[in-house]
């Protein structure tokens, strides 16, 4: 694994992609352009919500591996306060500006706290690109995972064929705030509304837990959420703690095989729970890959070369790095109902689904 150190409030990453499930051959030759001057870097920072989540280290992992490719400082450093905290990372972020970041990559919690200190650092020329859950009112362009759409009607469908068209379906999130979440929610209340109209009785979304990003906290959310609905019959996971939390949850109430588990988030950390029956899917995106289209859009929007409205490639990162990506991406400008993207957004790929036969296939 790799080494990390802490500095500030980031962890240096210290290695090679020694636990990469890939190897690192290029895509091509060519480079996206970049605005640096020869013999100096482009210095990136990775704001995450909080430290210690695999995704995120794996975003991190997939950044590294093509920072050097694209002129950018190496090693980057994974950021982020040490437990989930939306003024946290505003601390970092004017921090960031004042050790003289160029590009901040940032997802956070909340969409509306960290908005004043992310417009300050565009205001002093400083790129902004949020992934994973967005600030709409503070950033250059969004990289959204996966169109909300698809991601929400994989997990439904998935549910409802374990658990039936009529059965009653509990959610465990993280916060009631939590921008990507809430897109996830309305997403499945959405495709429910139309297609499952009988899940909880016609009030599908009623059943909701916060684990506050928190593996404890979100086991004691889930096992509140078992004991106060006799007739729960699945759990949809939304975060990568509440994934840990619902499934112990469910192996320490004895239903393991008998209320379903279908969520969003890394395979590994959940391992014991698909060998021991408490976890039936997870879907996803490939976070390596995720890492990797960071650093290239990062050097191409200083270059110049990625920009509103265009499409581009990337053409550094190992082979199999863009799990279900497209060739090519496109920066679209306007929102779109069907896939929840909003102006000025990149949608990275579609959905990875995770299943007991495939998960040990995917080291993140």
């Amino acid at each position: 694994m790799l080494r990390m150190i802490r500095t500030r409030s980031r962890l240096a990453i210290a290695g090679g992609g020694a636990c990469l499930i890939l190897a690192a051959t290029a895509f091509g030759a060519l480079s996206t352009g970049s605005a640096v001057a020869k013999g100096k870097c482009l210095k990136v920072a990775l704001e995450f919500k909080l430290q210690g989540l695999a995704v995120f280290t794996a975003n991190t992992q997939g950044a590294n591996m093509v920072a050097a490719k694209y002129g950018i400082c190496h090693p980057q450093a994974y950021g982020g306060p040490a437990t989930a905290s939306a003024t946290g990372q505003v601390t970092d972020v004017q921090a960031d500006v004042k050790a003289g970041y160029k590009v901040i990559a940032f997802t956070s919690d909340d969409p509306t706290v960290p908005a004043p200190a992310l417009q300050a650092a565009m205001k002093a020329g400083v790129k902004v690109i949020t992934f994973d859950s967005d600030v709409p009112s503070a950033r250059t362009v969004f990289i959204q995972d996966t169109a909300y759409n698809t991601i929400g009607q994989s997990l439904i469908d998935a549910a409802v064929k374990f658990a039936g068209a009529t059965s009653t379906i509990g959610i465990m999130s993280s916060t009631p705030t939590a921008t990507i979440q809430l897109a996830w929610i309305g997403a499945m209340k959405a495709y429910v509304a139309k297609k499952y109209p009988q899940l909880n009785g016609g009030s599908f979304g009623n059943i909701i837990g916060y684990g506050q990003s928190d593996p404890a906290i979100s086991l004691t959310q889930a096992t509140a959420m078992i004991h106060a609905n006799p007739t729960l019959k699945a759990i949809i996971p939304i975060d990568s703690a509440a994934i840990v939390g619902t499934a112990g949850a469910i192996t320490n109430t004895g239903n393991a095989g008998k209320i379903g588990d279908f969520g969003i988030g890394p395979p590994k950390e959940a391992a014991q729970y698909f060998q021991n029956g408490s976890m039936q899917g997870l879907f996803l995106w490939n976070e390596l890959g995720q890492g990797m289209l960071i650093d290239c859009m990062a050097a191409g929007i200083v270059a110049g070369t990625i920009k509103a409205g265009s499409t581009f490639t990337c053409p550094y990162g190992p082979k199999g790095s863009y799990v279900n990506g497209p060739a090519k991406w496109t920066w679209v400008t306007k929102p779109n109902a069907v896939t929840g993207a909003t102006k000025n957004t990149v949608i990275f790929s579609k959905p990875l689904e995770f299943t007991p036969s495939n998960y040990t296939q995917y080291n993140f």
